[in-house]
């Protein structure tokens, strides 16, 4: 068990009990026994700058002998040895990254769309274009982005229209395409950080282990990770992935992550990284009462409940009806699922559409 630290208090009536303890010989030549429990005293006020002291000192070395474990190091500047640890292992943090994707542009005159050119939506957050792109008269052409800022300030949602900065003559329109701009996130978590750390320790390299290929796809980005054995064959391994918040990465998102293990793993492996595919889970449910209130609290607990799950899960009924019955209580009724499902190995759910039956 861990060492107590005694309180400023008990640290003081120890001062005082050694000092009760001592004698000292007086000028006089008579012997003196000095009393840090008296009031108002030189010696009292010396037994509480001590016990104050000594009490610093205890805390300061408990700090310093957390720092010496990863598992409650922090990364406090000047004094947090998470980041020693980082090192020691070789897993550095995952820093901020910007979102990425493809936006449509249609032009109404033959252009090229120059690289460095900036669109934005609300003037909050802005996409430079990453390439120069020609674009033909009455045409629509994908065009790779990037945004210019990191962090999930730079995602945004499919079929989002934008402008350019600075207009184009000839450019008609401006709209992210069908995935969205995605990837953009602050700088790893520290617990996300920690965990990885340990991950490290308790399950290092082995020349190709699923453990392994988690932890790779982990360093790349990828939040949730699947490693499917045979995947495209005997001798292959799918490695399903998805970003933080269960959001379905980018084709360029997917090849760094593939970069990422190539460059680490066997001569031999033959490895695959694939985004993982989401599956709409739709629900029939009878609320007894039901109010929006439940309603709303019965949809989130569902949503964390689908995002908890995994690549690749199976979906008992008895869970569902779990979720719903924690928020809303007991007098309700699962009508659809009537089952259990159980999905691909490359798929995950997510939360669809709700209908509410009306009581009976």
């Amino acid at each position: 068990m861990s060492a107590q630290i005694p309180t400023p208090a008990t640290l003081a009536q120890r001062f005082a009990t050694a000092l009760a303890q001592q004698t000292f010989t007086a000028s006089d030549g008579s012997t003196v026994t000095l009393d840090a429990t008296a009031p108002g005293t030189l010696e009292a006020a010396l037994a509480v700058l001590s016990a104050l002291s000594d009490y610093e000192i205890y805390l300061y070395v408990r700090d310093q002998l957390l720092e010496l474990l990863p598992t409650t190091a922090t990364v406090t500047p000047g004094t947090g040895l998470l980041p020693a640890h980082a090192r020691i292992w070789g897993v550095p943090r995952i820093g901020a990254t910007a979102a990425d994707g493809n936006v449509i542009v249609s032009a109404s005159l033959a252009l090229t769309l120059p690289a460095g050119t900036l669109m934005t939506v609300d003037g909050s957050a802005q996409w430079v274009v990453v390439s120069a792109v020609a674009i033909a008269a009455g045409a629509s052409v994908s065009v790779p982005v990037q945004a210019t800022i990191t962090g999930t300030a730079g995602n945004l949602a499919a079929n989002t229209a934008a402008t350019l900065v600075s207009p184009v003559a000839g450019v008609q329109s401006v709209v992210s395409d069908q995935n969205g701009l995605s990837g953009g996130a602050p700088i790893e978590a520290v617990e996300s950080w920690r965990s990885r750390i340990i991950s490290a320790i308790r399950t290092p390299v082995g020349g190709g282990t699923t453990d392994d290929y988690e932890n790779w796809a982990r360093a790349a980005g990828a939040s949730v990770v699947s490693v499917v054995p045979g995947w495209l064959g005997r001798g292959t391994i799918g490695v399903i992935v998805l970003l933080a918040g269960g959001v379905v990465p980018t084709a360029v998102q997917v090849a760094d992550i593939q970069s990422y293990i190539d460059a680490r793993r066997p001569v031999r492996g033959n490895v695959t990284v694939a985004a993982g595919v989401p599956v709409s889970q739709d629900l029939t449910i009878q609320l007894l009462p039901d109010t929006q209130s439940a309603r709303a609290a019965v949809m989130g607990a569902l949503t964390t409940f689908y995002l908890g799950l995994g690549i690749g899960a199976t979906i008992y009924q008895a869970q569902i009806e779990a979720a719903i019955s924690a928020v809303a209580g007991n007098r309700n009724s699962l009508l659809s699922p009537s089952g259990n499902q159980t999905l691909a190995v490359n798929q995950f759910p997510v939360l669809g559409t709700i209908t509410w039956a009306a009581p009976s």
